[in-house]
């Protein structure tokens, strides 16, 4: 079981996967949205920077943004970005409410996160400063991005609990729910969300389909037709 192995054992056997291989994955082990947090796309660091990539996998830190507006919602002891301290390896996973236009993270954030050695931000909702983000080596996969800073349109509630993503501008598909530690992969693709008691069973799928997927390739090249080769590898 995933519980038996630690969290670093976890990723290593999870990153060898990019997301799609994931998201299929956790398609074929019946979850509905394949984990996939949809609408949200690498921002930085940029492409073209030799030697940078925005590929990353870590167990996630969860972090609850709501409107400033919000006097109800609990505020926590200390800055959200300090929270992770203790948590190296990490990758933050930030929600906003659907109908913010500001930004939830910036340059200096970045900073303090590299420091503290988290491994990238994924943000339901946006960012800014993308100079800075660019060529700072640090991953932030995004809903978009924006001139606006976080104060006086939001602030951090809550730490370390559940969230669920949603695409607001597909109200059908199903929502993805993140929990503290899940593990979160993100490349040039996306990003998913395995929950942490799945891993090894993702692990396994993906292991078998990409044995299957090159020897489909290796048919494709013999000059194989698509239909043939899927019904014989895939049984479709």
């Amino acid at each position: 079981m995933a519980a038996a192995k630690g969290t670093k054992e976890l990723v290593s056997l999870l990153e060898k996967f990019g997301t799609c291989e994931i998201a299929d994955a956790l398609v074929k082990l019946k979850n509905r949205s394949g984990g996939h947090l949809p609408g949200i796309f690498a921002h930085a660091p940029r492409s073209d920077k030799a030697g940078l990539s925005t590929g990353i996998c870590g167990p996630a830190f969860t972090v609850e943004m709501v409107s400033q507006a919000d006097i109800d919602a609990p505020k926590p002891d200390k800055h959200f970005v300090d929270a992770t301290e203790g948590h190296e390896g990490c990758v933050m996973v930030i929600s906003a409410p659907p109908e913010t236009r500001s930004a939830i993270w910036g340059g200096l954030m970045t900073l303090r996160a590299q420091a503290l050695g988290v491994k990238g931000v994924v943000l339901d909702g946006r960012c800014r400063d993308l100079e800075e983000q660019w060529d700072s080596g640090f991953s932030i996969f995004a809903r978009s991005h924006s001139t606006l800073g976080q104060s006086p349109f939001t602030r951090p509630s809550r730490l370390q609990v559940p969230l669920s993503i949603a695409d607001p501008t597909a109200p059908s598909f199903p929502p993805t729910t993140v929990a503290p530690d899940d593990l979160v992969r993100a490349d040039v693709d996306g990003v998913v969300v395995c929950p942490r008691a799945d891993v090894l069973a993702v692990v396994e799928a993906a292991t078998k389909a990409r044995e299957i997927d090159e020897r489909c390739k290796e048919d494709l090249l013999r000059g194989k037709g698509v239909k043939e080769t899927f019904a014989k590898w895939r049984g479709k």
